[in-house]
């Protein structure tokens, strides 16, 4: 985390704050846009930074931000804390054993025969199985690779019951002993189709990877702009432009899941043309 003063200000029609110092260099990024995060004023910010040329970057203020800090539109100095969070790939020496979980179930087994599951046992999730789901999420496609997706995972109690009661579509979550919500990130991915299509890819694959380890889940949208939506995000204190998308509960099912209703093949699927 690097902690600087700067200031905001207009660059053409972009608002602007300047980065006073080779943010490659500082961060190690010779190449690829750099991804940053931290506090402008006390704030929460996300977002990437734009090359001036000559070593110089500045990262953009969205008008949500200059709301946020007061800003007028005049020259506005600041006390600024950065760190980057670029996604690049971590040297072999750094990378982190993943967890392996056997399973008898393969791959296609485990997306015809999965099913939404609301009723859990009162029993933990284990910290290895949960890894393992996690990953899966973090393993989905996303539009050029950029992995807009963010999870939370939540086993507060008192926050999984008030969730429940302030959505009548998630009241699993009242006895489930532990949710994901999965969080897309704006600043990350700047078309939102693409961002909602990003987090639904892996908010499928845990589902599959729940199924696949013995385990029962389901998952409830989050509709923007709804009260729900802002309740979610308030209570996990979401940066500016990250928005809860799906959360998603999960546990040991307390009954058999009931098998998928086969699907009409006849009438959903076409070639060629409709």
């Amino acid at each position: 985390m690097v902690e600087f003063q700067s200031r905001i200000g207009k660059d053409g029609r972009l608002t602007v704050m300047e980065i006073p110092f080779d943010a490659r260099e500082t961060f190690q990024m010779p190449k690829g846009t750099i991804f940053v995060c931290g506090t402008i004023n006390g704030i929460p910010y996300r977002g990437k930074l734009l090359s001036r040329g000559n070593g110089k970057q500045v990262l953009t203020i969205d008008k949500t931000l200059q709301k946020g800090l007061g800003y007028a539109g005049q020259d506005f100095p600041v006390n600024v804390a950065m760190a980057c969070e670029n996604q690049a790939e971590m040297v072999d020496e750094e990378k982190e054993a993943i967890p392996r979980l056997h399973s008898d179930m393969e791959a296609i087994t485990a997306i015809a025969g999965r099913a939404s599951v609301r009723k859990y046992a009162d029993k933990t999730v284990e910290p290895q199985k949960l890894e393992v789901i996690l990953r899966a999420g973090l393993s989905a496609p996303s539009a050029k690779n950029k992995r807009p997706f963010h999870f939370v995972v939540v086993k507060d109690k008192a926050v999984l019951g008030a969730w429940a009661a302030g959505n009548s579509n998630a009241k699993m979550l009242s006895h489930a002993p532990c949710c994901i919500v999965v969080c897309g990130d704006g600043n990350v991915e700047g078309t939102r189709d693409f961002l909602v299509g990003g987090c639904a890819a892996a908010t499928q694959n845990m589902l599959i990877a729940i199924h696949a380890l013995g385990l029962g889940g389901v998952w409830c949208g989050v509709l923007r702009g709804k009260e729900w939506s802002r309740q979610v995000a308030a209570d996990l204190y979401l940066p500016v432009k990250v928005e809860p998308l799906t959360v998603i509960a999960l546990g040991y099912p307390t009954e058999q899941e009931k098998a998928p209703v086969p699907w009409d093949m006849k009438s959903h699927i076409h070639y060629e043309r409709w």
